[in-house]
């Protein structure tokens, strides 16, 4: 906890960013149906969905993790998940440091067999600021190359605004130029997307969709008319390949459905929620190889 925000992380359940509060206010969103306001359990652990299957078995607690991509269940190049074992739900180690005036959060992941990675998130934040800096670590602890991407997925709790949409709230994906944007999976509903300059706004509440931008300037944001921005940003690199079409930055966003979508292995939304992800490039990384992605986390006036 610092004066302007206060942080709680769950290294059990993938090494996760589970609450950011930022003036009494929760940003992040949290499967009610697992843990209640306190980030108690509702039910007991051993009665959460198993993740022995597709994605009607995951146990999505929500908050912010950091996964391998691209994602897919084709094939050893491709990470599937969620459910994941390891990365997503496995226990992973945690240590920190606390001094008058800097916290710094470290959480490292156990050796992962799927992907070859042993991934490390460390948070970094300081008094008085509304500023979280995140930075990632992909090692390649197998005896063979691989080839990921490092992807954040941040998952933000949109009821509010997609209940009263009057009130401004959406989400905005930053460009420098006259946006592409990529429809990487319509499900249900429709997403139609604005422009706000050369900037893409999305709104909440209308589908459930996924879409993707590869000329993103590198921020993603979701703007609250009646509470504080969130946002996620990095610097992309000049040269590279991102995943899916080429995305650097990504926007899930969903609103409960009648039914499970059949297309996304029976996967059932049951809340208004958007993920913001930001993702660095795929890097060759030869066996004990590493890469890295600096992720900055802004909390601000609307």
């Amino acid at each position: 906890m610092t004066d302007e925000l206060e942080l709680t992380f769950a290294p059990t359940r993938g090494g996760r960013l589970l609450s950011l509060v930022h003036g009494g206010r929760e940003l992040l969103w949290r499967d009610p149906a697992l843990l209640d306001g306190a980030l108690r359990p509702v039910v007991p652990l051993s009665t959460w969905p198993a993740g022995d299957g597709g994605m009607s078995t995951w146990a999505n607690v929500g908050g912010s993790k950091t996964w391998p991509a691209p994602q897919g269940w084709s094939g050893p190049d491709e990470w599937a998940g969620p459910p994941d074992p390891v990365l997503d739900s496995g226990t992973w180690s945690a240590s920190w440091t606390v001094d008058e005036s800097v916290a710094v959060v470290t959480l490292t992941s156990p050796d992962d067999p799927r992907s070859g990675l042993r991934v490390t998130r460390r948070f970094t934040v300081r008094d008085g600021s509304t500023r979280l800096d995140q930075h990632v670590t992909f090692e390649n602890v197998s005896s063979t190359t691989r080839r990921w991407a490092i992807w954040e997925v941040c998952q933000a709790d949109t009821a509010a605004g997609a209940v009263s949409p009057s009130a401004g709230s959406s989400v905005v994906v930053p460009h420098d130029r006259v946006a592409d944007e990529l429809d990487l999976g319509t499900y249900e509903g429709e997403l139609p997307s604005g422009r706000r300059g050369h900037d893409v706004v999305l709104p909440l509440g209308t589908g459930v969709a996924k879409r993707g931008y590869p000329g993103a300037s590198g921020s993603v944001a979701l703007h609250d008319e009646g509470g504080p921005v969130l946002a996620l940003s990095t610097t992309p690199a000049t040269t590279g390949t991102w995943p899916d079409g080429g995305a650097k930055v990504e926007v899930w966003l969903q609103r409960p459905t009648a039914e499970p979508i059949a297309s996304l292995e029976g996967l059932h939304p049951s809340a208004h929620l958007v993920e913001l992800e930001v993702l660095g490039p795929l890097e060759t990384l030869q066996p004990g190889d590493a890469s890295t992605l600096e992720i900055e986390w802004r909390v601000g006036p609307a």
